[in-house]
Formats: C-alpha cells, sequence, structure tokens
C-alpha cells in the first residue's frame, strides 16, 4: 500500500454553490470530501480569480529572439504562455518569436538555412 495522496481543489455544484473538494487516495482507492464556503469565502475566491485573469490579460513586451533586433513584440501573459508551453507539448518543439519575417529569415540563414516557402527580403 503506498503512501496516501491528497490533492484540493475548487469546485461549483449544481446549483452554483463554490466548495473545496479534498480528494484522498490510498492504495488506489479515492475518497472525497466536499467542504462548503462561506460567502466571504467565496467572495475572496471571486476576487482571486479576477486578479489572476486580470494578470493573465496584461501585456508584456517579449524581445526579438534575433539578438541584432531592438523590437519587441506585444502579447499577453496568457499567449505567451500557450506560445511557449502548446508547441512544446503538441510538436516537440520549442518556437521563439520574432518580430518579423525578415528577422526570422536572417536567423535561419545563419542557423540552419531557409525554410521553404519563406518570404526573402
Amino acid at each position: 500500500m503506498g503512501a496516501p495522496q491528497e490533492r484540493a481543489y475548487f469546485r461549483y455544484n449544481r446549483v452554483g454553490k463554490l466548495y473545496l473538494v479534498r480528494r484522498i487516495s490510498v492504495g488506489g482507492k479515492r475518497k472525497e470530501q466536499w467542504i462548503p464556503l462561506d460567502p466571504l469565502d467565496c467572495d475572496q475566491f471571486a476576487k482571486a480569480m479576477q486578479i489572476k485573469k486580470e494578470v493573465h490579460d496584461q501585456i508584456v513586451q517579449v524581445p526579438c529572439t534575433n539578438p541584432r533586433c531592438s523590437n519587441t513584440i506585444p502579447m499577453t501573459k496568457k499567449q505567451l504562455e500557450e506560445f511557449f508551453i502548446s508547441s512544446k507539448k503538441r510538436y516537440d518543439l520549442v518556437i521563439f518569436p520574432y518580430c518579423s519575417i525578415a528577422c526570422r529569415d536572417e536567423m535561419l540563414a545563419q542557423h540552419g538555412g531557409p525554410i521553404n516557402g519563406s518570404h526573402e527580403s
């Protein structure tokens, strides 16, 4: 029998009431405990989720990967996270941001050659 594993997360029930759910797994058996949150905790949770959304929607300036370029690319934090994580998860590739096709092609010419169909400038 393995050591007990515990996880906690928030869930809404069918009528929209917020609960803290504790999930405990011991030896392949799972037990859940649903703890209702009082109105003050629900308000705090809503405020925390709003702050999280606002942080994800903030614009950050990502520098162009070309070291000779000083341009930046505006992205939300959520877009930046998805840019790096989704390409690695889906395609097992690391993709670098460039401000333009010209910057990208300049770097490819130095490090591996042009991509078929790229716009030569």
